[in-house]
């Protein structure tokens, strides 16, 4: 059976001589594995369709789960991404989690991953800033959308420390359960968007923060190693 989906190829894995086995995350039907045939060959004309972060429509031909790339209209390839590191490592966070995330279709987070990947390749934006909103954007698409602004439990308005808890989101430390992640108050700014210029060192912070209520909502953690602190 023949079908076009639009996809992202968020993993490639050399397969056989010239072969690449993919891993496509589709706004139709979710996370899809496909075969690239003989892509690896210098003049392969589907070499791009097997390049991670490659975003375009792709023709499948098979059945079941198991799928060959016949052709490949491509949209995007964010390759401007690859010529700085930091962006470069964000979107492979942002890949990994969009893979992890979506067994099945998740058009929101596919499209919220497509503007990030916008953003650090045409925008300049910063790759923790990226991987912020794509986090906060994993959060709300798993029903865990959270406001960092205001107490969910008393209605105070927060300006300094929070917390974060499954059964009560954010909340201020007065009205947070004794299970609850504490959150420090440059953090809680940064995530909630007052303070965008905040040090490297509470962004990354931060992020940890987020990764941990991921995991502790949705079961996915980021790979650990994007969080750590330049030496």
């Amino acid at each position: 059976m023949d079908k076009k989906v639009k996809a992202i190829v968020t993993r490639a894995v050399p397969y056989r001589d010239a072969d690449m086995v993919l891993t496509l995350v589709s706004l139709e039907e979710g996370r899809l594995t496909a075969s690239a045939r003989g892509c690896l060959k210098p003049r392969a004309k589907l070499r791009y369709a097997a390049e991670p972060m490659n975003f375009g429509e792709y023709m499948l031909s098979g059945k079941g789960d198991r799928y060959i790339v016949t052709d490949c209209v491509q949209y995007d390839s964010f390759s401007p991404v690859t010529a700085d590191i930091d962006s470069y490592y964000a979107a492979c966070m942002i890949l990994e989690l969009l893979s992890r995330l979506s067994p099945e279709p998740q058009p929101r987070l596919f499209l919220a991953a497509v503007n990030e990947l916008k953003a650090l390749a045409y925008e300049g934006k910063d790759s923790r800033d990226a991987a912020r909103d794509f986090l906060l954007a994993a959060l709300a698409e798993g029903g865990n959308g959270l406001n960092f602004s205001v107490c969910s439990d008393c209605g105070c308005m927060l300006d300094g420390e929070a917390a974060f808890s499954e059964a009560g989101g954010i909340t201020c430390v007065h009205c947070a359960p004794y299970d609850a992640i504490r959150v420090d108050a440059a953090s809680r700014a940064y995530i909630a968007g007052e303070c965008n210029d905040a040090p490297e060192a509470i962004k990354i912070r931060a992020g940890r923060l987020l990764a941990d209520f991921l995991y502790r909502t949705q079961g996915v953690r980021p790979d650990g190693s994007y969080f750590k602190e330049k030496e």
